[in-house]
């Protein structure tokens, strides 16, 4: 049997001076992301963390990373994140990151603009 699991945080708020605009690289501005990780298994995991995506560190990576940009795309933050994703939890077969971007300088009305990529390992 094949079974997938899905291990996601959503609305993750990170802070980032991720932009084109001189104000966003000096001010710096929110941005959420949303992470899903699909973990392709033959069997149910162990009881155990070592068995398992620790969401925990999901939302710390993504901190880190954003934090050592800047970054002028937030295409740019978004990958940066999957590969991080890719390269520090190896059960995860293929993952989904959405950059959202709440206070873009666009002279538009909306809830946020961004960015999602999905990655997948070879093989």
């Amino acid at each position: 049997m094949r079974r997938t699991e899905r291990v996601f945080v959503s609305n993750l708020a990170i802070h980032g001076f991720h932009g084109l605009i001189p104000a966003e690289k000096t001010l710096g501005q929110k941005f959420y992301a949303d992470i899903e990780c699909l973990v392709a298994r033959t069997e149910a995991p162990s009881d155990t963390m070592g068995d398992a995506v620790d969401y925990g560190k999901l939302c710390d990576l993504a901190h880190d990373i954003s934090v050592s940009g800047p970054f002028n795309l937030v295409e740019t933050l978004a990958e940066r994140i999957g590969h991080g994703v890719l390269e520090t939890f190896p059960l995860v077969k293929s993952v989904r990151v959405r950059i959202r971007k709440p206070n873009a300088p666009v002279r538009h009305f909306f809830d946020d603009v961004g960015v999602e990529i999905t990655l997948e390992r070879d093989g």
